[in-house]
This record gives structure tokens, C-alpha cells and sequence, in this order.
């Protein structure tokens, strides 16, 4: 079969064979492969340029996506299988993990301190929000690992702040419970962080 090109806009390369437009390349790509030197080309050296293409423009887009925020392997592979075969997928994130460009541990280990410092969850939240981005369970504990662990006095914190509304009625009660609970919380620290700031709160009404 014939191979032929045309140059189109900017840095692209319009691949023809025999004369019937097969695919469009970027003019790096082109001449960085073997078939820019050939002329004529056979069905399985053709079935391989197109699967080069698709692995090209599969990192091609991982590159855009971590460009805009990092992400975990589970997650940029379903993102890309969105859009290409599975194989030219895991192509584009093995290059990426070649390159550096995409690392588990130190998503998880970032993740967790976004997940702990912004969104204040309690550790174990957090391990189920890595493992549902796919991270290795070693490496999730691990990223965890390093937190602080005094769940009482963070949720001290909260109530303080966020939910100080919690000590107004029971519905409010209720609902900062339930919402230290999602967060991760486990009961026994949201009660024994109840108790203690209404001793607080007793103790300063005495006083006052």
C-alpha cells in the first residue's frame, strides 16, 4: 500500500494510504517514528502506527489532565479509557509513571493531608477516600500514617467552629453529629467531645 503525507495546519501531518486520508499526526511525533522514511506500508505495519497514535494522543491528554491536578493511576486510566482502547490507556500511564509524572504514594500522601487539612475528615475517612481512588491499601495506611490521630480534640475544634450550632437545639445536635459521623468520626470521640465542651460551657455560666 502506498504511504504518503500532507502538511496541515500548524505542526500536523495528514497521513494518506493509497491515496484515501487514513489519520491525522503532530509533525514531532511523525518524524520521530520510522514511518516518515517509508513510502509504502503493509496491513501490520499499518494496524501499528495507528496503535502508536492512539498511545500518543492517550498521553497526549493524561499530560493535560495531570497538567490541571495530580491524580491516581485507577483514576487517569478510567479517565483515558474514556476516550481510548485500554491497551493504548496503560501505554500512556506507564510512560507517565516512566517519566515521573505520575506516582501513587505521593498522590495518596498529598491527598491525605488536602482530605485532613481542608476538608477535616477523620483518618478513617480519609483511607476510604484513597482506596476508592484506587491506591494500594499499604500505601493508603501509609500516606495516613502521618497524621495526627487525636480525633477528640479536632472535633473539639469543629464544634468550636464549624458546628458550634450543635449546642443550640437537639436538631442541630443531631445534625452535627451526623455530619462529624460522615466525616469519619467515631462516636465515642463525638460524645466525649459533647460532654467536654458543655462542661466548658457549664463551668463559664457558673462563673459568669
Amino acid at each position: 500500500m502506498k504511504l504518503s503525507t500532507k502538511p496541515g495546519k500548524g505542526e500536523k501531518i495528514h497521513i494518506f494510504v493509497d491515496d484515501e486520508y487514513r489519520l491525522t499526526v503532530d509533525s514531532r511525533f511523525w518524524y520521530s517514528e520510522r514511518w516518515h522514511n517509508q513510502t509504502q506500508i503493509d496491513s501490520g505495519e499499518l494496524a501499528a502506527l495507528e496503535e502508536a497514535v492512539g498511545s500518543r494522543r492517550a498521553f497526549n491528554s493524561a499530560e493535560d489532565y495531570l497538567s490541571r491536578r495530580d491524580h491516581s493511576e485507577k483514576e487517569l486510566y478510567e479517565k483515558l479509557c474514556r476516550k481510548y482502547p485500554p491497551a493504548a490507556a496503560e501505554t500512556a500511564i506507564e510512560k507517565a509513571k516512566d517519566l515521573g509524572l505520575l506516582d501513587d504514594e505521593r498522590f495518596a500522601a498529598n491527598y491525605a493531608a488536602e482530605l485532613y487539612e481542608k476538608k477535616h475528615f477523620a483518618s478513617r475517612r480519609i483511607l476510604l477516600e484513597l482506596r476508592r481512588k484506587g491506591i494500594d491499601r499499604e500505601i493508603a495506611e501509609n500516606a495516613v500514617e502521618g497524621l495526627d490521630k487525636v480525633g477528640e480534640t479536632r472535633i473539639i475544634e469543629l464544634l468550636r467552629g464549624k458546628y458550634r450550632a450543635a449546642f443550640s437545639d437537639e436538631k442541630s445536635r443531631r445534625r452535627a453529629v451526623n455530619a462529624l459521623l460522615r466525616m469519619g468520626y467515631a462516636y465515642t470521640e463525638i460524645r466525649a467531645a459533647l460532654e467536654t465542651l458543655e462542661q466548658e460551657f457549664e463551668e463559664l455560666d457558673t462563673d459568669g
